[in-house]
């Protein structure tokens, strides 16, 4: 009796409408979402209300579709910053980053679009003002790339169709086709590099995370000035430091290598 007394219905209801579009590959509209929660349309409309309102929802002026919206993410964010995982990495980044002199950064994949987790600055870095939270479009970053690469066919095909790609460099990949072709370049090599694609002046190079299941939760880069840095240094030297961070991650999280 206590625990029904004390617990508010319509706060339950919010927080099971919010989790279900953190879980949905795309936008809902009021009809899907109140299929999916199993309540009235008129009840939902009253939810979603409020929460645009409140800023945890956006909708789509075109589609009039619901997504998350600002305040709702700067709630994860604060969860990323105490997570496990950003704990167990910042070791081993500012290791790698004191062994090379080099800026190394973590991030995790959110829809379209990279969060970065942490971040060890040096002052070799080109002055790009990127720091823990910053989004960045996953397409054209090295750490987007490496996380990419390796979801789920059918989440990968729904990202596919959710990009817009825009071409911030000479060098930016333009089309579904190109990322696809790098995408499959990514898995066999192991590691994604970024050659000047989001700014003139920067490379870098990524490498996924894993968790103790296998799956590629995050990406690791080591990021570099290009008129420092040559692509072929980037591609043997500094890729290896960056997959030999990432394992060591993917090893305190519990991830084990299967013997070849």
């Amino acid at each position: 009796m206590e625990t029904t007394r004390h617990f508010i219905e319509s706060l339950s209801r919010g927080m099971n409408l919010l989790s279900t579009l953190s879980e949905s590959f795309q936008p809902l509209s009021l009809t899907e979402l109140a299929r999916q929660l199993s309540l009235s349309k008129s009840t939902v409309q009253r939810l979603t209300y409020t929460l645009l309102r409140l800023g945890y929802l956006d909708r789509d002026k075109e589609t009039k579709k619901f997504h998350l919206g600002q305040r709702a993410m700067v709630l994860g964010l604060s969860i990323v910053r105490h997570s496990d995982l950003r704990k167990v990495a910042f070791p081993h980044l500012e290791k790698t980053s004191k062994e090379i002199g080099e800026t190394v950064n973590l991030a995790i994949l959110d829809g379209t679009e990279i969060v970065y987790v942490e971040r060890i600055k040096t002052q070799q870095i080109l002055n790009i003002n990127l720091e823990v939270g910053s989004r960045l479009p996953a397409y054209c970053t090295s750490m987007g790339k490496a996380l990419l690469a390796f979801l789920p066919e059918k989440q990968l095909g729904e990202l596919f169709r959710k990009m817009t790609f825009k071409p911030y460099t000479s060098n930016t990949l333009l089309s579904k086709e190109a990322l696809k072709r790098e995408l499959e370049e990514v898995r066999r090599r192991g590691f994604a590099t970024n050659n000047e694609e989001l700014s003139n002046g920067l490379r870098s190079v990524a490498a996924p995370v894993r968790d103790a299941s296998g799956k590629v939760i995050a990406a690791v880069n080591i990021a570099v000035p290009s008129s420092r840095v040559q692509l072929k240094r980037l591609e043997t030297v500094l890729a290896r430091k960056a997959l030999e961070t990432a394992d060591r991650i993917s090893f305190t999280l519990g991830y084990r290598k299967e013997a070849s």
